[in-house]
This record gives C-alpha cells, structure tokens and sequence, in this order.
C-alpha cells in the first residue's frame, strides 16, 4: 500500500527534526505525534497483510481501528491549546503533511475496501468527512446482517 511508504517518508521527516530546536509543548506534540503515526503505520501494514490474505474479518477490525486512530489524532490536533503551539511552531509543515499523509491513506484504505466489496460481504460503503472539527466516519452494511 502506498498509505504505508507515505507513513514511513512522514515518520522519516518527523525523526529529522531536532528536538533540543524545540520548546516543551512542542516536544510533546511530536513525540505525542511520532508514536501515533507508528501506531496508525502498523495498523496499515496489518490492514494490508490482511487483505493479501483474505482474512476479511481482520479486514473489517482493521478499518475501524484506523478510522478511530486518524479521528484521535486530528481531534487532538485542533484542541485549542494544541492549535495554539501549532499556528506558530516550526512543525507546522510537517503536520500538515501528517493530515495530507492521513487523508490519503484513508482514501486508499476505502478504495481497497471497495475492490474487495463482494469478498468482504460489504453491500454499501458510507464516508462521512467533517471539517469542524475534523473527523471522519465509516459505515459499512454488511449483506444478510
């Protein structure tokens, strides 16, 4: 999956980043933001293997999990103290590729749930995307459920 090596390039981008260059609440910005872009790479990385598999209930499991990943991270970006450090902070680039690098790899996360729509037993898939906060919602309708 292409969501997996865009992880990796953003995760790289991040670990470039001089931490004795930042202030506290910084620092714990990226750190907060280093192990939940792990967190979320993993998860893609078991989605995929799942789908190589055919292991369709992991499929399922999976999706969630990233959606809830994602929505935990953008929530937490645009709490009022935390967008604060971000409007004048030198990681301001990079998470904004972070939210790039993450609305992609969901958009490629439902593409290949829909390729596999018929496997998965999935009849309709549903996304929600707000903006205010950002946030996004996955409903699926699983045929004979």
């Amino acid at each position: 999956m292409k969501a997996v090596e865009r992880l990796d390039n953003t995760m790289v981008e991040l670990n470039k980043i001089n931490e004795s260059e930042l202030g506290i609440n910084e620092l714990d910005l990226l750190r907060f933001l280093k192990n939940q872009l792990s967190k979320s790479k993993s998860l893609f990385e078991s989605f995929s293997k799942s789908i190589d598999e055919k292991r369709w209930d992991d499929v399922l499991s999976y999706t969630f999990q990233i959606s809830q990943r994602v929505n935990s991270i953008f929530g937490y970006l645009v709490q009022p103290a935390v967008f604060s450090i971000i409007s004048k902070s030198k990681l301001s680039e990079n998470i904004e590729n972070i939210i790039d690098s993450l609305a992609f790899s969901i958009s490629e996360m439902i593409i290949v749930l829909k390729q596999n729509n018929k496997s998965l037993g999935i009849d309709t898939i549903t996304i929600n995307m707000s903006s205010n906060p950002p946030s996004m919602s996955i409903s699926v309708v699983i045929k004979g459920g």
